[in-house]
């Protein structure tokens, strides 16, 4: 399994990520056994990313002052045939946000869009967004499955159920927990771990997709059964130990993923 290979290659991901959840996606990363980098400065982003495995861009914080840094991250990363993940975080909140979002999907190849599902759903329309928060009652798999064949690209859609589409091909997943949504960066950190999984896959699969999000949502599913897990403090640190020990067996025993037609 795919998960087995990320923690022998331990695989350098760079991530361009918002401010507030640095921190909390560096030690995933590190619980899962991949090696996180958090660099933005257009000087070294070339040199550092011949090094990598995956990118991940995370708008959560975006300011004019970062972006000259995502474009350079996203073109040195075409360059060189290191896949992208893109988390439009609160896209839809404002124009400048969702435009921006938009010329990267127009203009470089993003390997993975990795969004909840109003975001998606603002990338493809003029739906809005209040903050971060996702439309609980959107249907991910049409979203996902819509935003594929849009975008010419893989897409994460999390939700009530997540989703993943691949080539028009979508996977409904609905392994998870609500705490997922009750400490920051929850959704934040799926975004690493994606990245972490299609490490050296500009063209992820299916199979490789889904089980990130399933080995992320049963780690968080094992989490909360800890010891005052439904608490959102001892959830998080609950989280990055069960990211540390989930493993091949929890996915095959525990994963629920059927195929949408």
């Amino acid at each position: 399994m795919r998960i087995n290979d990320v923690r022998n290659e331990a695989p350098l991901v760079l991530c361009i990520t918002n401010d507030v959840v640095k921190n909390f996606t560096a030690n995933g990363l590190l619980a899962l056994g991949a090696s996180p980098i958090m660099a933005a400065d257009p000087q070294e982003l070339d040199e550092l990313i011949q090094h990598c495995g995956a990118v991940l861009i995370n708008i959560g914080t975006l300011s004019a002052a970062v972006i000259p840094s995502i474009e350079t991250a996203i073109q040195s990363a075409n360059r060189h045939a290191v896949p992208v993940v893109l988390d439009p975080v609160a896209c839809g909140a404002t124009a400048f946000r969702k435009n921006f979002c938009l010329k990267l999907l127009h203009h470089y190849d993003i390997s993975v869009i990795r969004g909840n599902a109003s975001e998606l759903q603002s990338l493809l329309s003029a739906a809005e967004m209040k903050g971060t928060d996702s439309d609980m009652t959107l249907n991910t798999s049409a979203i996902a499955r819509a935003a594929g064949l849009h975008f010419s690209t893989a897409v994460v859609v999390t939700g009530r159920e997540d989703a993943v589409c691949v080539d028009g091909q979508v996977m409904k997943l609905t392994n998870g927990t609500p705490m997922l949504t009750k400490v920051t960066g929850g959704g934040c950190l799926l975004g690493a771990i994606v990245s972490a999984f299609i490490y050296n896959e500009v063209k992820p699969t299916l199979s490789m997709l889904t089980e990130a999000v399933s080995w992320y949502n049963i780690a968080a599913e094992r989490a909360e059964q800890l010891d005052n897990g439904t608490l959102p403090g001892h959830f998080q640190m609950n989280l990055l130990d069960m990211l540390q020990d989930t493993g091949e067996n929890d996915i095959v025993e525990n994963m629920r993923a059927e195929e949408v037609k």
